[in-house]
């Protein structure tokens, strides 16, 4: 996903859970036996970690906390990640560079889940900051939902695809090529789905 310059992202918050577990892939592969466990597991991670916010998706799957930094010449701002579910602080530097809370209910949040805006209501404005990229920090909570059955069917099993890929290319798949040698059908499904295309 292309996240405007001035804007920079930190995870406050991970998920707890995947949006698929190791039975679904072992189901998925036709494996029945556990040696493979922590392996699987492994490339689950990698799998989430391809998709998930500034991946392939370009959106949170399973419920997560983010901080947004916007610089001091911020007016309206678009949230990065979506699905938005809410905004929960806005935070300045001062002029002083001592970080302070900002009252929520002067700004205007509105749009839909997967756009979402901010901006000062009117009589509002925007707190005079101190001069660095960083000045404005928006915290927000993001993602389909707080458990797996909450992500969209068409991206777990394109999860569920990419870690049978990877369990059976373990000796020639190369971390610089993966996204040439997707298994059929993955981009499809992420397609239907998808916020943004990434690079």
């Amino acid at each position: 996903m292309n996240l405007p310059l001035q804007h920079r992202l930190e995870l406050v918050t991970a998920p707890t859970v995947d949006p698929v577990t190791i039975a679904e892939c072992k189901r998925h592969m036709r494996i029945e036996h556990s040696d493979d466990d922590e392996v699987i597991g492994s490339l689950i991670n990698v799998a989430v970690k391809y998709l998930d916010v500034t991946g392939m998706l370009g959106k949170a799957m399973i419920t997560q906390t983010w901080a947004e930094y916007v610089d001091f010449h911020a007016t309206t701002v678009h949230l990065s990640i979506t699905p938005v579910q809410s905004v929960t602080s806005i935070e300045y530097y001062d002029v002083n560079n001592v970080l302070q809370t900002d009252t929520l209910s002067n700004y205007y949040i509105i749009g839909t889940k997967g756009y979402k805006t901010i901006y000062p209501k009117s009589g509002y404005s925007w707190p005079v900051t101190f001069k660095r990229d960083d000045a404005i920090k928006i915290t927000y909570v993001v993602g389909y939902g707080d458990t797996a059955a909450s992500v969209p069917d068409t991206v777990r099993h394109a999860i569920k695809m990419l870690v049978a890929n990877y369990y059976e290319n373990r000796e020639n798949e190369l971390i610089g090529t993966i996204s040439k040698t997707l298994p059929f059908g993955v981009e499809q499904l992420i397609a239907m789905e998808r916020s943004s295309w990434v690079g």
